[in-house]
Parts: structure tokens; sequence; C-alpha cells
């Protein structure tokens, strides 16, 4: 009798655990990155280079968000934008005192929100956890920072200092990356 009850209760607490635990939905394990941010670009929207060239140029206003690496961000970066690196950007989004150090206020939920990164891969998961979020206007630019440098090379900024040197990444330059 007291075999029968603790099998009993083994079996009670296995189907409530299992019960109680999420398991990621079958449609949402991806084969690759690649995949997964395929599905990202279909969710979300996308500015071409040029399309992003013109917006820069009107009176529209939008907010510019830098999703590489802050190392990344120091050599190099379109102006006006702000470096809120990919990995955080669902924590920082939010926060005042991230948009107080750039003078500058939490954005809304319906303003424009422009991102970038090297090549508009880490830009398009960006931009889906931001819509994810609740933002409702988010746009990804197709080519990122690679794009852009290479079609305006003259518009740019950079935080490095003359003579300062420049660390082990920008020896990887362009040793692929997102």
């Amino acid at each position: 009798m007291k075999t029968i009850k603790v099998l009993l209760s083994i079996t009670l607490i296995t189907l409530i655990s299992g019960c109680s635990m999420k398991s990621i939905p079958e449609e949402t394990v991806y084969e690759s990155v690649d995949e997964m941010i395929s599905e990202a670009r279909s969710l979300t929207s996308d500015l071409s280079i040029e399309e992003f060239h013109s917006l820069m140029n009107s009176d529209s206003a939008y907010i510019l968000i830098d999703v590489r690496l802050p190392e990344e961000h120091k050599k190099g970066f379109i102006p006006g934008s702000i470096s809120i690196p990919r990995g955080v950007i669902e924590f920082r989004i939010n926060s005042e005192k991230v948009w107080d150090e750039e003078g500058m206020y939490v954005p809304e939920k319906n303003e424009m929100l422009v991102l970038y990164c090297k090549k508009s891969k880490r830009g398009a998961l960006a931009a889906l956890a931001l819509k994810q979020l609740g933002y409702t206007n988010v746009k990804n630019i197709t080519g990122g920072w690679t794009d852009w440098h290479t079609n305006y090379p003259e518009i740019k900024e950079d935080k490095i200092e003359a003579g300062a040197p420049i660390g082990a990444a920008a020896e990887e330059e362009d040793s692929g990356g997102c």
C-alpha cells in the first residue's frame, strides 16, 4: 500500500511539473540564425540607405539608434545616432537615465525609431524586440553601417581620440559580423 502511494505521488508530481513547464512552440525553433533573422525581417519594416538619407535631410522627426557594440560605435557612426546595443535594448529603451545622458527624452511608443547595425541583421532582431514591446514605428536600415559608409563615407562621426589605440576589434573590422 505504501509503495502504491509513493508511485501515485511521483506520478502526480511528474504530471503537475510537466504541465507547468512552458516549452518553446515548435514554430519558433529555428534551424539557423539566418532563418531567425529572415523571420524578424518579415515581421518588421526596413529603410534603404537612400530612404534613410532622404529622411535624414527632411523635416521628419525620428530617433536614430545604433545597436552595434559600443566599440563598433566608437569607430564610426551615423551622425545623430545614439548607442544602445542590441543585447540590452529591451532594458534601456525605456530608461530615463539612458535618455537623460543623451540629452533626450524617453521615446513614445508611436515615435519613429530607426535602427542600424553593421549589416542589418542585429537591427532586424532589435526591431522585432521593440515591436514586441509595443513600439509601432520601428525601421531597420538595410545594409547597416557597412552600406551607409560605402555610399556616404563623408557623412559619419567617430569617438576615437587622435593617436589612441582602438583595440583588437579594429583588426577584425571586416571579419564577418552582423
